[in-house]
């Protein structure tokens, strides 16, 4: 079943980003270029019920967008030196404050048929600064209603480092306040395949993986400046998984508790 999925998604992704591109140059005379940035702080890095960093960190990020294509620049900097004392990351362990520790490199499509949107695209995590992780990368295959609460539904595939598959099911929505302040709820459950536990958590099943919510409050500052507080809940699920996560010397809470600001900008 895993095998087929994989021609799948690779065969979408494909045709999403390359048989897309004469459609968007036929129309081109219509198209702008987007360019947006963001700085966020926030008081630990957690990724998919992980607790990369303990401590706080610094994401900025960068995307450019054309017609249904985007390309985004991610990255996450260490403010602090988080994991000196176990020097668990790296050999360099006493000036972790100031380093980046990773860069995603996102290249994406997206298409809007009435309610509909389907997108897809590859993800290049790269790690600089930090030896225990290898560079990897990530197809993905994404689907969203437009509707009440706003469900979708994103497949990754790691085809490098890990070779598994791992699922996010989201719901969201969003309410203003006023024409400056508005809320931005959402929550999510993620499942991986046992070739994604086996990497991540070291137990070989398929099972959920984290669950998690987010509460936003974008206040709008000017057209192209918006700043916004966020604070979030997440936690890993399979009860093997949290076994797990206890297990690790540098990172073991099963459950955080985090927040932070971010300043985005329109250009």
């Amino acid at each position: 079943m895993y095998r087929n999925l994989r021609k799948v998604i690779f065969g979408l992704v494909v045709i999403l980003l390359s048989g897309s591109i004469s459609g968007s140059y036929a129309g081109a005379e219509e198209l702008q270029v987007k360019v947006d940035a963001e700085a966020l702080v926030i008081s630990k890095y957690v990724w998919r019920g992980l607790e990369v960093n303990e401590d706080p960190v610094l994401q900025p990020s960068m995307t450019v967008a054309y017609g249904g294509f985007s390309f985004n620049l991610w990255g996450n900097m260490d403010l602090t030196d988080f994991g000196e004392d176990k020097c668990v990351y790296t050999s360099d362990c006493e000036s972790r404050a100031g380093q980046f520790t990773e860069i995603d490199l996102t290249l994406d499509y997206s298409h809007s048929f009435d309610k509909f949107t389907i997108g897809g695209g590859i993800i290049s995590y790269q790690f600089p600064n930090w030896d225990e992780s290898e560079d990897t990368h990530e197809l993905y295959l994404a689907m969203s209603y437009d509707c009440l609460l706003a469900p979708a539904l994103t497949i990754y595939y790691d085809f490098d480092e890990v070779d598994g598959f791992y699922t996010n099911f989201s719901l969201s929505h969003s309410f203003t306040i006023n024409d400056k302040l508005g809320i931005d709820l959402s929550a999510g459950i993620g499942y991986g395949d046992s070739d994604y536990n086996e990497f991540y958590f070291g137990v070989d099943d398929n099972a959920f993986v984290d669950a998690n919510c987010s509460v936003a409050l974008p206040y709008q500052v000017t057209d192209k400046i918006t700043i916004t507080p966020v604070l979030n809940l997440t936690s890993v699920v399979d009860s093997d998984l949290r076994d797990a996560v206890d297990d690790k010397s540098y990172s073991n809470n099963e459950t955080n508790i985090y927040g932070g600001i971010s300043f985005a900008f329109s250009f």
